[in-house]
């Protein structure tokens, strides 16, 4: 099985630690996609105080460690939803040709402080369903590894 590295580095940037019962799913996904390309995960603590200043306090953390010259996308309700599976593939690959760190934001419990979304260069949604913001991250992942698969040429093991 070959594997590929190529293309742009992906950034996952979540609110708070993961923890069961998510724990176990999201640490196996990232470990298949950082086999298939360069994957960097950065947890930002999550904030204290009312829901804005919560989100104000997250944002500041993490604008800290977005990589450099980064494509920032905050995942959250309002965002524009992918189509499907074969949606999010087609969008991420033509992400990863464009020679920029690719970084995914996903907020806290609270969602994502409006400056920061608004000032991201996409705002993106997993669906019109609610997620725990931990849940989202499993997902986020799955999908990212189903279609670096797809985009390897490889079927998604059933």
């Amino acid at each position: 099985m070959s594997r590929q590295r190529s293309g742009s580095q992906i950034q996952l940037v979540a609110v708070g630690k993961i923890r069961a019962p998510f724990a176990a799913a999201s640490q196996e996904l990232e470990r298949r996609v950082a086999e298939r390309r360069s994957l960097r995960v950065d947890e930002v603590p999550q904030g204290r105080g009312t829901p804005a200043e919560a989100t104000r306090r997250e944002a500041r953390k993490i604008r800290e460690v977005l990589l450099e010259r980064a494509h920032v996308v905050c995942l959250e309700q309002t965002g524009r939803a992918f189509a499907s599976s074969d949606d999010f593939t087609r969008w991420l690959g033509a992400r990863l040709e464009v020679p920029v760190p690719l970084a995914l934001v996903i907020g806290g419990p609270d969602g994502l402080d409006a400056e920061l979304a608004r000032t991201a260069d996409e705002r993106r949604s997993l669906g019109p369903l609610t997620f725990p913001h931990r849940l989202a991250r499993v997902v986020l992942l799955e999908q990212l590894y189903r279609a670096i698969l797809a985009a390897d040429g490889h079927p998604y093991p059933r």
